[in-house]
Formats: C-alpha cells, sequence, structure tokens
C-alpha cells in the first residue's frame, strides 16, 4: 500500500464580496483581505518545527529569497509540537493573508485522531515545494550490512531489535509497520519528537536503527551512520547506492511532500503574488544546494495541483488512522 504524507490540492480563495458573512464568521477582515497593495508589510511563516532542523533550515532560505521578490520580510516563526499542526491551527486563527503556514502531512491525520483547531478543507493551498527522504540508518559499526540480514537477525530475537521513528502516528512509522508484517518480523519500534532527539540516540546506541530524513545525510557523508536501505519509491539522489524497500519486493514506501498554505478565502491575487516568490526562490542555487544537503528532490505543485492533492490526502488519512487503531497505535 502507497502512503502519500501531503496534500497537493489548494483551496484558492474567492474573494472577500463572495464570502460575505462566512468570512466574518472565520474571523477574517474582508478589508485586510481584500487590500490590493499587498504585501505592505512583514508576513509571518509558521514553520511547525524547531528552529535549527532540516525543515526550518530549508524554509529559511527559501524565505530569505522569497522576500526578496515580494518587497516585504519574511518573518519565520518556529512552533514546534502537536504533531506538526501548529502551522494549520495559526492559519485557522489568521485574519489576513499576512499568516502562511509550512504543512507536513500530519495535518491530513491529525483531525482522524483527535480534536484540531482548523479545517484542512478550508486552507487556501498555495505551493508544493519538496519530499522528506527516509532511509532506515545505522551507526557505520552496526552489524549488518544490508537489509536482509537485518531482517534475518530480527526475525531470531523477535522484539529485541529497537527501531526509532519520528512520532508514534508518523507515516515512517505505519510503513514501517507494514514492511515488518509483511517480513513477518517483530520489531521494536521507538517513537520520538523528531530527527534531532531521535539522532543522537541512534549514534549513542540507544537505538539499533532509526528511520531519519536528510538529518542522516551528514553523518553518512562523515562515516558515522549509513543507510540499509531507502524506504522511497525510487533512489535518492546522493543514496542511489542504496537499495528501496520497493525494489526488496515490498509495496509499502513513504511518499511525503510539503508545502506552504495561507489561512481560508485568501484572496487569488494574493495567492498568485506568494506562489510566485517562492517559485522563484526554490529554483535559486543556494536553496537547490539546501535540499541536495538533505537529500531532498523538488517536487513543486501549483496552488490548484496542491489543493487536488490535499483533498485527495485528507481521503487516503482514513485509511492509515483505521491501520493505526488495528495496530493498537490509537485509541
Amino acid at each position: 500500500m502507497v502512503f502519500s504524507l501531503m496534500s497537493r490540492r489548494g483551496l484558492l480563495g474567492k474573494g472577500v464580496a463572495a464570502v460575505g458573512a462566512a468570512v466574518l464568521g472565520l474571523g477574517l477582515a474582508p478589508a485586510a483581505m481584500a487590500a490590493d497593495n499587498f504585501p505592505n508589510k512583514p508576513i509571518t511563516l509558521v514553520v511547525p518545527y524547531g528552529a535549527g532542523g532540516p525543515t526550518d533550515t530549508f524554509m529559511r532560505a527559501l524565505a530569505t529569497h522569497a522576500s526578496e521578490k515580494l518587497g516585504q520580510t519574511i518573518v519565520v516563526e518556529n512552533r514546534a509540537g502537536a504533531n506538526g499542526t501548529f502551522g494549520a491551527a495559526n492559519l485557522a486563527r489568521a485574519r489576513d493573508s499576512y499568516t502562511i503556514a509550512m504543512l507536513p502531512a500530519t495535518v491530513f491525520r491529525e483531525p482522524y485522531l483527535t480534536k484540531v483547531a482548523y479545517d484542512a478543507n478550508k486552507l487556501t493551498y498555495i505551493i508544493g515545494l519538496t519530499d522528506y527522504v527516509f532511509g532506515l540508518a545505522v551507526r557505520q559499526d552496526a552489524p549488518w550490512q544490508t537489509w536482509a540480514e537485518f531482517a534475518a537477525d530480527a526475525a531470531k530475537r523477535p522484539g529485541q531489535i529497537s527501531v526509532g521513528l519520528a512520532g508514534a502516528t508518523g507515516t515512517a512509522r505505519i510503513v514501517m509497520g507494514e514492511i515488518a508484517d509483511a517480513a513477518k518480523i517483530d520489531l521494536n519500534f521507538i517513537p520520538y519528537k523528531g530527527d534531532s532527539e531521535l539522532t543522537p540516540d541512534l549514534l549513542g546506541g540507544h537505538v539499533d536503527a532509526a528511520a531519519l530524513t536528510g538529518t542522516a545525510v551528514q553523518y553518512i557523508d562523515s562515516g558515522r551512520m549509513r543507510y540499509l536501505v531507502m524506504l522511497t519509491e525510487e533512489r535518492a539522489a546522493r543514496s542511489a547506492q542504496v537499495p528501496t524497500f520497493k525494489e526488496l519486493g515490498f509495496a509499502s514506501w513513504v511518499d511525503s511532500p510539503f508545502g506552504i498554505a495561507g489561512p481560508p478565502n485568501m484572496p487569488t491575487e494574493h495567492v498568485q503574488l506568494v506562489h510566485d516568490a517562492f517559485k522563484l526562490a526554490l529554483e535559486q542555487p543556494q536553496v537547490l544546494e539546501v535540499l541536495n544537503g538533505l537529500n531532498q528532490p523538488v517536487n513543486y505543485m501549483d496552488s490548484k495541483t496542491y489543493q487536488d492533492y490535499a483533498a485527495q490526502s485528507l481521503e487516503r488519512e482514513k485509511g492509515r488512522v483505521e491501520y493505526l487503531r488495528s495496530k493498537g497505535l490509537v485509541d
């Protein structure tokens, strides 16, 4: 089963006149939303992860170049926690187009798990940017050289080999669980808040393996880690020598794009201006260099494509949550 993490479709605003009282009900000020000299003040970009992490590094590089195009400062605000949904919650409360946010795939899963402060169907999807690239990483001195060796050892020692992952209900956890089921092995999955907490525990020997994003690249380059197998559909550019689970016969992989969204009913002209600024930024050599360092590809989606993908992802997440419940991972 293929898992996609992020939505490729955005709800383009219809303009204040068309939404009338509904806009007021959402707390959006029509005069502010309709301003035709946008942007005339700094824009806040909410990044729902901690400062200094891989996502924050990329988003800051992107914001720097996008601000040049827009002629206004883009202020990055880090709001870690709540499974990456603080950005979406901020958008639901935003009163104008001056608040935008990076959206991870958890935004589409959380509504099926708990009560959330946003309606993902009502957000304005501006632009899709890139994909997280996950691989199953181990320390350089780990005894396994291949997934086959790892799985064979796990079969001999049920529940004794630990695998760290970001979040108890994250997509990497779901995919690794499916793969373990298909391989008929019992792994000890240990959830972490994110890669920044997981990475030192892998390096320190507190977990045997970890499903890591581009965080692992610097440690692989320095010879402290290596990937056994990739959780991507195709081989990653900077890990071209590492096979994928798909190549090894498993029908599960992590497809994890993310992008930028705005508040509900964001005027179409504002959407276009922000889209164009970030698209140009995404094409800059300095930004592409950051992505390369994280082993992440460009996955550009225009507003309509991103909107459509969002709607599809919301539907797919129902099945994911059913899987989690079947495994007793959620109530």
